[in-house]
């Protein structure tokens, strides 16, 4: 059975790009790319501060609020500068929450122009595509972010383990997230993991997209075909993450579906969406007492 775990994937401070170059430390897992140390220290004073409250409220769910700070920001900085690239990158970033995808993407394909190995940049757009339902244009950011992440290990990139990729409203007034793993996470190479919340932000359950070890004792002996071509077995998998007093470990957790292969991004996401609606809709009326999978 799967241990629950909770990866965290908020909006930053960006602090890091306010830092000198020098004073970073690592963090473990990295669930953001690093912007360029340094890249914001030519603010003003209160440039610096206004950056800050922007991104309080980021944190704070008031993304129209920090969409109009960040933009009014932008405004201010000479264009291909450093600093209006962060920015411009920060702004997409809340604008993206504030559901405003087509200007997040307006914003960001000029610094990938310029780019290619731009990794906030390729992370934001991949995720505003997802929002807005452009599944060639997400796969091809996705593509690249695993050949950089491959190819460029020291880059920021490179040591991206995972990122938000997507994150949508439910039945309810919940949400979910979906994260990409472009590192693979123990203990069961968990390639995506959701979670989904109800409204007052407590999280239900989380499912896994897993191809674990264990999994492919069986794969080699029934598809050794696929086997030879470096195909594996995938597992998408929920656990209950909300403690019911009713709920025994053997009914918080539900194998959802194997794949012989790794299944598309789409084929999963619908599984999800599906899931995270009926959790909404049963959390609405009772406490769940099972993992709700969609029928078939």
């Amino acid at each position: 059975m799967h241990v629950t775990r909770r990866i965290l994937l908020p909006a930053a401070l960006a602090a890091a790009s306010l830092a000198p170059a020098g004073r970073l430390n690592a963090q473990e897992p990295a669930t953001r790319c690093d912007p360029p140390a340094g890249s914001l220290s030519s603010l003003t004073r209160a440039q610096k501060k206004a950056f800050m409250e922007s991104q309080n409220a980021l944190i704070a769910n008031r993304y129209a609020d920090a969409l109009g700070q960040l933009r009014a920001l932008l405004a201010q900085l000479p264009q291909d500068t450093p600093a209006h690239s962060t920015m411009a990158e920060r702004t997409a970033e809340a604008a993206i929450y504030a559901g405003e995808q087509t200007y997040a993407i307006s914003l960001l394909k000029p610094i990938e122009a310029r780019d290619g190995s731009d990794c906030p940049a390729r992370t934001l757009l991949a995720r505003a595509y997802a929002e807005q339902g452009q599944s060639t244009e997400r796969d091809a950011e996705i593509a690249a972010l695993n050949e950089l992440h491959k190819q460029a290990s020291e880059s920021s990139a490179g040591k991206l383990d995972a990122f938000l990729l997507e994150q949508r409203t439910v039945k309810g007034g919940g949400a979910v997230t979906i994260a990409y793993f472009l590192r693979p996470a123990p203990p069961h190479n968990t390639h995506l993991l959701a979670q989904i919340f109800d409204a007052s932000g407590t999280l239900l359950l989380h499912i896994e997209l897993d191809s674990d070890d264990g999994d492919q004792v069986d794969f080699k002996e029934t598809h050794p075909d696929l086997v030879a071509k470096g195909d594996r077995r995938y597992s998408l998998d929920a656990v209950l993450d909300k403690a019911l007093p009713d709920n025994t470990s053997e009914d918080r957790h539900a194998l959802i579906q194997f794949f012989d292969g790794a299944p598309s991004f789409d084929t999963v996401e619908k599984l999800i969406l599906g899931i995270a609606d009926r959790s909404a809709a049963l959390e609405s009326k009772q406490p769940p007492r099972s993992v709700p999978i969609p029928e078939k």
